[in-house]
C-alpha cells in the first residue's frame, strides 16, 4: 500500500500504508523516489536469493550484492552530507533511511525461512547502520540550528543594554534572524518528517531557544523604563511570530510568553499575578523578586511589595 506515483529520479513521495496494523505500519512520510527503487530492488533480490533453486554459495552472493547497495546508499549519502547545507537535506535522508530500514526488515522477515543461515541477522545489521546514520544526521542537524541559534543571541551582546547605543535595534535584528532561522528548519521538518518527529524537534527547539532568552532577562540586575518597553516590544515580536510553529505549550514556552507583560506591568500588578498564581505556576519566587528589584525602584513601599512574592510551588 505505497501510495505514490513516479516522477523525476529525487522528487518526493508521499507514502501510507492504510491496509498495515497500527503498530507494524510507519507514520505518513515523504521521501525520496531514488529510495523506493532502491527498496524495490534490494527487496527483489531478497525474494529470488529465499526462493529460487540456486546454490547457498549464489544465495550468498545475492545477498552480498543486497547488503553491498544498501550501504553504498547510506555511504554516499552521508558523504554528501554537511550539517550548514540546507536542513532539508538531512530531514530528506532521515525520512529515507527509516524507509530503507523498514522495508529492509519485512523484506527479509518474510522471506526468514528461504534464507541461509545467519543472512537474516546480517541484513537486519546493514539495516541498523542505515537506521543510525540516518538518525545521527538529523542530530547533527539539529545541533546546528542550535548552535546558529546561539551565536545570533550572542550578537544581542547580553540583554541587560546598560551603556549600550541602539541595543534595541540589535536585540530587534538578532531576534528577526533567529524567527527567520527556525521558520526555515521548521519548513524543512513539516516537509520531510512525519509529524511526531518534527512536534518533537520543534519542541526541543523552542524550549532551548526561549529558555536561553528567559534565563538572560531574568539575570539583569538594572533595567530603566526605557529598556523594559524595548524588552517588552522585541519578546512580544519573538512570541508572535513563533506562535506559528509552536506545537505544545511546554513551561519554557509559558515562561517566555509571560515576560512581555512583566516588562510593562506595575509591581502591584505583578505581585497580584504572582499571589493569583499566573506567575507561580511556572516562576521560582526568587526569580520573580529579582526581576521586580530590577525593574522597580528600591523604597519602603516597594519592598513591602516585593516580600509578597514568597513560596516557591516547585
Amino acid at each position: 500500500g505505497i501510495n505514490a506515483e513516479y516522477g523525476d529520479p529525487c522528487s518526493p513521495m508521499t507514502l501510507s500504508y492504510p491496509e498495515q496494523e497500527e503498530a507494524l505500519r510507519l507514520p505518513d512520510m515523504i521521501i525520496s523516489e531514488r529510495v523506493v527503487r532502491l527498496v524495490e530492488l534490494i527487496s527483489g533480490v531478497i525474494r529470488e536469493a529465499a526462493q529460487s533453486e540456486l546454490s547457498m554459495d549464489a544465495k550468498g552472493v545475492l545477498l552480498h550484492t543486497a547488503t553491498t547497495l544498501t550501504r553504498m546508499f547510506t555511504m554516499e549519502c552521508f558523504r554528501k552530507f554537511d550539517p550548514d547545507d540546507s536542513p532539508s537535506s538531512a530531514a530528506r535522508y532521515f525520512g529515507d533511511t527509516w524507509y530503507l530500514y523498514h522495508e529492509l526488515f519485512w523484506a527479509a522477515n518474510e522471506q526468514k525461512s528461504g534464507l541461509p543461515p545467519g543472512v537474516f541477522e546480517e541484513v537486519m545489521k546493514v539495516g541498523e547502520e542505515v537506521r543510525v546514520s540516518g538518525g545521527g544526521t538529523l542530530q547533527r542537524s539539529f545541533m546546528t540550528l542550535q548552535r546558529r541559534i546561539g551565536n545570533l543571541f550572542r550578537q544581542t551582546r547580553g540583554l541587560d543594554g546598560q551603556g549600550k547605543e541602539n541595543h534595541g535595534e540589535v536585540i530587534e535584528m538578532a531576534f528577526v534572524q533567529i524567527i527567520a532561522l527556525i521558520n526555515e528548519y521548521s519548513g524543512a521538518w513539516k516537509k520531510w518528517l512525519a509529524p511526531t518527529r518534527y512536534e518533537t524537534l520543534m519542541s526541543r527547539t523552542l524550549d532551548t531557544t526561549l529558555t536561553l532568552i528567559t534565563m538572560d532577562c531574568l539575570g539583569i540586575e538594572d533595567i530603566s523604563a526605557k529598556h523594559s518597553t524595548c524588552l517588552a516590544n522585541n519578546f512580544a515580536l519573538l512570541r508572535d511570530q513563533l506562535e506559528r510553529v509552536k506545537v505544545h505549550d511546554t513551561d519554557a514556552w509559558k515562561r517566555f510568553t509571560l515576560l512581555p507583560g512583566l516588562m510593562e506591568n506595575s509591581l502591584v500588578k505583578i505581585v497580584e499575578d504572582w499571589e493569583g498564581g499566573i506567575l507561580s505556576e511556572v516562576f521560582r519566587a526568587t526569580e520573580v523578586q529579582h526581576l521586580a528589584r530590577a525593574l522597580f525602584q528600591n523604597t519602603d513601599k516597594n519592598a513591602a511589595l516585593w516580600r509578597r512574592i514568597t513560596g516557591d510551588v516547585f
